[in-house]
């Protein structure tokens, strides 16, 4: 559990790292023809792009984030930062295997900015989950780069960020473009 924690307040810090820094380095490729998640049509400003599910809630990046909240219901935790990528706010919400990160921008509605998956009791509508091994990203998402340790794969408005630890998937982000 602890473990499972650890990781999770790292990858929640290595997405907050990314949207900072505006770089696009370390991909290592393009799945092209791999299974694709359906995009969420909650309007103009999601794109079409990876969307993560938790039960029948759809969640897509640059979404409101106040109707998810609420059907997500009450998140475990939650803490909120001054966003480092726009004028305004970051709060994290902490829910059962996964953070939701949102964002506000010049006072507007927070929309969503994120999602880390934290441990192997949620997975990406296509199946994957922490502890998924190599062969079952590559099978799903498209091959990994020799040498590489991680996989993203951009869909329209969203990034799906997977890491590998010695072959085995140790940590699943979706990041907002």
């Amino acid at each position: 559990m602890k473990k499972t924690v650890i990781i999770g307040l790292i990858a929640a810090c290595a997405l907050a790292f990314t949207a900072c820094s505006g770089s696009d380095t370390n991909s290592s490729s393009q799945a092209s023809g791999a299974s694709q998640a359906t995009a969420a049509s909650q309007g103009d400003s999601q794109g079409a792009g990876w969307v993560f599910k938790s039960g029948d809630v759809e969640i897509a990046m640059n979404a409101p984030a106040a109707p998810i909240i609420e059907k997500l219901g009450e998140a475990k935790s939650s803490y909120e930062a001054p966003s480092c990528a726009f004028d305004g706010m970051d709060v994290v919400y902490s829910y059962a295997g996964f953070d939701l990160l949102t964002y506000t921008s010049d006072g507007k509605d927070a929309k969503v900015s994120g999602v880390v998956l934290r441990d192997d009791s949620v997975e990406t509508p296509e199946g994957l989950f922490i502890g998924s091994d190599r062969a079952a990203v590559e099978n799903t998402y498209g091959k990994i780069e020799d040498g590489a340790n991680n996989l993203r794969v951009t869909k329209g408005n969203c990034e799906l960020l997977i890491i590998l630890t010695d072959n085995v998937v140790s940590s699943i982000q979706y990041i907002a473009k």
